[in-house]
C-alpha cells in the first residue's frame, strides 16, 4: 500500500520510512506533538530489553488469534503493536500515534501486516465499525471515536497503571503519593472482564534504569541527585497493571 485516500478526495502517500502522516495541521497543538524523540528512544531501549514481557503476554492472550483487524491507539515506537501483529498474523494491524518520532521508529521494524500512521487519537482516520479489536495502552482517546471505529461485537482493551505500579520509585520521588484512578468503562461501553497483573522488576544499573526514568513522567520530577543515584544503583520495584476489556453496549 503506497497511498491512501479519504471520502473527501484527499490523497496521502507513504513516507520513505514506511508510514503515513494523516495529522492535519489544525490538529497539532505544537510543532512536534506527542512524546519527545528522546523519550521514545528510551522507551524502545527499555521495552525491547523485555522487562514488560509479562504485560505483553497477558495482552496478547486477550486478543483472538483469528482477529482480522486491530487498531493500537498511542502505539509509540511500536513494541506492543509489532507483537500484536505477529500474534494476529492474518490481521490488518494499525498503529496510531500523534508523535511522528515514535511512528518513524516503529515503521523501521514494521511487519508486512502492520501499518503505522501519524494521527490524533481524538480524530481517528479509521472507517466506522471497521476494527475487531482496539487497544489503548497508557494513551488518551475520545469515547465517541472508540464507539465509532469498533465493530458491533469487537473488543476494546485498555491498559492502565495498577495501584502499586512502580510504588518504590514513586515513594522516593514524591512526598505524597496520589493513587492511580480506577478504570471505568468509556461512555457507550460495558465491562467484559478486568484483570490485575503484577510482577517484579529488577532493573540493572545503567542504561535500562536511565531509560525507564526517561520514558515516564518521573523524568520531570526526579532531582538530578536522585537520578544519578538511581542510575548507579539500579531499581528493584513492582510493575502493576489493570487490563480492562470492554464491548459496545447493545
Amino acid at each position: 500500500m503506497q497511498g491512501v485516500g479519504c471520502s473527501n478526495g484527499h490523497q496521502f502517500d507513504r513516507a520513505k520510512e514506511g508510514y503515513f502522516n494523516l495529522l492535519p495541521v489544525q490538529q497539532k497543538n505544537s510543532r512536534e506533538p506527542g512524546d519527545a524523540k528522546q523519550q521514545l528512544q528510551a522507551r524502545r531501549i527499555f521495552l525491547q530489553s523485555g522487562f514488560f514481557a509479562p504485560l505483553l503476554q497477558a495482552l496478547t492472550e486477550l486478543i483472538p488469534a483469528r482477529t482480522k483487524s486491530l487498531l493500537d491507539i498511542g502505539c509509540g515506537e511500536g513494541y506492543f503493536t509489532q507483537a500484536m501483529g505477529e500474534h494476529c498474523h492474518a490481521a490488518k494491524v494499525y498503529g496510531i500515534d500523534i508523535a511522528k518520532a515514535g511512528i518513524r521508529l516503529a515503521a523501521k521494524q514494521a511487519h508486512s501486516n502492520v501499518t503505522y500512521v501519524v494521527a490524533s487519537s481524538y480524530a481517528l482516520p479509521v472507517a466506522t465499525r471497521s476494527m475487531d479489536v482496539v487497544t489503548r495502552i497508557y494513551a488518551p482517546s475520545k469515547d465517541e471515536e472508540l464507539q465509532r471505529v469498533l465493530s458491533a461485537q469487537g473488543k476494546l482493551i485498555i491498559v492502565t497503571p495498577g495501584e502499586n505500579h512502580l510504588l518504590s520509585l514513586r515513594q522516593r520521588i514524591y512526598q505524597q503519593l496520589r493513587p492511580h484512578p480506577k478504570p471505568h468503562p468509556p461512555v457507550g461501553f460495558k465491562t467484559l472482564a478486568q484483570q490485575q497483573l503484577s510482577f517484579a522488576l529488577n532493573i540493572p544499573a545503567g542504561e535500562c534504569t536511565h531509560a525507564l526514568l526517561q520514558m515516564t513522567p518521573f523524568a520531570w520530577q526526579v532531582t538530578p541527585e536522585l537520578l544519578t543515584q538511581l542510575i548507579a544503583e539500579g531499581l528493584q520495584d513492582t510493575a502493576s497493571f489493570q487490563l480492562s476489556t470492554y464491548q459496545l453496549n447493545a
